[in-house]
């Protein structure tokens, strides 16, 4: 009837208290177990934020490291920049004043050709004979018509032939 009654009523014997008082230790060990899995992975858990919060502090302070970095590098190209301007500045200056000097000294040159032909004619005149370069061509013509006498037939064409066209 302790079957029976226990199928019919829901009666507990012996056995069944045993067994149930087996399963819940078996549920308290394992409980026991699972807070200290627990315990652990919230370890784990405080572990990875602390490191985590590290990596953090690391990017934090890498990252000022770059910007103090760039600012020098910035700060330096700055000064090469103005410092590259200002030997350009020089550089142009130095070509004006080369290019200058190149034009006084082509003054000079034509000044001292001058000097060196009033010279030259100053010299002949004292001497008695005019200087090509200051005779007037009018003059010189008329002198070299008076002695074609002197030069050859075929000569006197080509020294002439231009006087003749006009």
């Amino acid at each position: 009837m302790g079957e029976i009654g226990k199928v019919l009523f829901g009666t507990l014997d012996d056995r069944d208290a045993d067994y149930d008082d087996e399963q819940i230790r078996k549920f308290e060990r394992n409980s026991d177990d699972v807070t200290d899995l627990l315990k652990q992975q919230v370890c784990v858990i405080r572990s990875t934020l602390s490191a985590f919060n590290d990596i953090l502090a690391d990017v934090e302070h890498n990252d000022r490291l770059v910007r103090k970095g760039l600012s020098a590098i910035q700060t330096y190209l700055d000064a090469l920049s103005a410092e590259t301007a200002r030997k350009l500045d020089i550089f142009e200056a130095k070509f004006m004043i080369e290019k200058h000097i190149t034009q006084v000294n082509n003054a000079l040159t034509i000044l001292q050709r001058n000097i060196d032909l009033v010279l030259g004619s100053v010299l002949h005149a004292q001497a008695g004979n005019l200087q090509p370069q200051i005779v007037p061509s009018k003059l010189l013509l008329e002198a070299l018509r008076g002695s074609q006498s002197f030069f050859p037939p075929r000569h006197y064409l080509a020294l002439f032939a231009e006087q003749r066209l006009h």
